[in-house]
């Protein structure tokens, strides 16, 4: 399995590649020049957009790939590897329900942004789509798993605000993954435990930046500690010092590296190249747990990892064509960039 993994990996989208998709110019082009690629033979119909359809398209082969694993591998870590990506993908499925239903958007259309699989730990997609309010919604949501979010609605209600349940969400999926990681060995925790802390550490400061729009009598000690229930290398004081700061741009640059980088493009909002950042380190997590140990699980999350940055990308690209986005500008975007 590590074998077919190095070659799996060896298999992937080049740089060069991705960046001569990013100059495709049009969608005709762009899925012309997927040819003599695993994603060969991909439609996108007549009508609607077909960047949507694409994003459904690009993550079906990603769950493809991931299936296929899974079914080589022990069955300890095909479970573990099973329960990681569709817990992650139902977590995107809930935001983006949670926001359409919140921006009170037709059904149809929340319907039409959803990842293309079966639910995880709800009952059905269509039911909380179909819900007459968004409390409602929130409220079917607590017979789950994700009952956790309820807590938040009063927040969300009171400040017309909708990232406090999607950080409660945040919470609930990093609960689970670190959870789940104890079926694994120990020596096979690390790489997904870094990953996951990094997420969690840029998570809490976007969302502690959003804080800094709230009344200051809603930010004490409690507050923080119901909003930002799990830290980790950034702690509640820097949260806190976050929130409090007069002047943003000090503030962020006394985080330290990587998040005084990443974090940079928030001074001219543009929290897509700050997710763009966020990807290419996650690539190097990946890239630093290969040099300590390139064989076993290591080299497996690598090709899936590696497998979901190219999915990003190639969503990204489609997604940048239909809005006439230039290939130099979207190439700032990519994570193989």
């Amino acid at each position: 399995m590590v074998i077919r993994s190095h070659a799996l990996i060896a298999d992937l989208m080049t740089q060069e590649k991705i960046h001569g998709l990013a100059e495709s110019g049009t969608i005709e082009e762009f899925i012309k020049r997927l040819s003599g690629t695993q994603y060969e033979g991909i439609t996108i119909g007549e009508g609607g957009d077909p960047s949507i359809t694409l994003e459904k398209e690009f993550y079906l082969k990603f769950i493809e790939r991931m299936t296929k694993i899974v079914d080589i591998a022990p069955k300890k870590l095909g479970e573990f590897l099973q329960a990681y990506y569709y817990l992650r993908f139902e977590m995107i499925n809930l935001k983006r329900i949670l926001r359409g239903k919140f921006s009170e958007l037709p059904v149809s259309e929340i319907l039409g942004y959803l990842i293309p699989m079966e639910p995880y730990q709800v009952p059905d997609y269509e039911g909380l789509v179909e819900a007459e309010t968004f409390e409602r919604t929130v409220d079917m949501l607590g017979d789950t798993p994700y009952s956790g979010v309820e807590a938040s609605l009063e927040f969300c209600k009171q400040y017309d605000v909708l990232w406090p349940m999607v950080q409660s969400l945040n919470h609930l999926y990093a609960t689970a993954v670190l959870k789940s990681l104890d079926s694994l060995p120990r020596r096979d925790r690390t790489l997904i435990r870094n990953i996951l802390r990094f997420e969690v550490n840029v998570e809490n400061l976007l969302n502690a930046i959003k804080h800094r729009r709230m009344r200051q009598d809603d930010e004490e000690d409690r507050r923080l500690e119901e909003l930002f229930p799990i830290t980790f290398d950034i702690d509640l004081h820097q949260i806190r010092a976050l929130i409090d700061s007069e002047d943003l741009k000090s503030a962020i640059e006394d985080l330290g590296e990587p998040f005084s980088d990443i974090l940079t493009p928030i001074y001219e909002g543009d929290v897509a190249l700050i997710r763009a950042r966020v990807r290419r380190h996650t690539l190097k997590i990946v890239e630093q747990g290969r040099s300590v140990n390139d064989f076993g699980f290591n080299v497996i999350m690598a090709y899936l990892i590696f497998s979901e940055l190219e999915k990003d990308d190639l969503v990204g690209i489609a997604w940048g064509i239909t809005q006439g986005i230039s290939a130099e500008e979207m190439t700032k975007y990519l994570a193989v960039a």
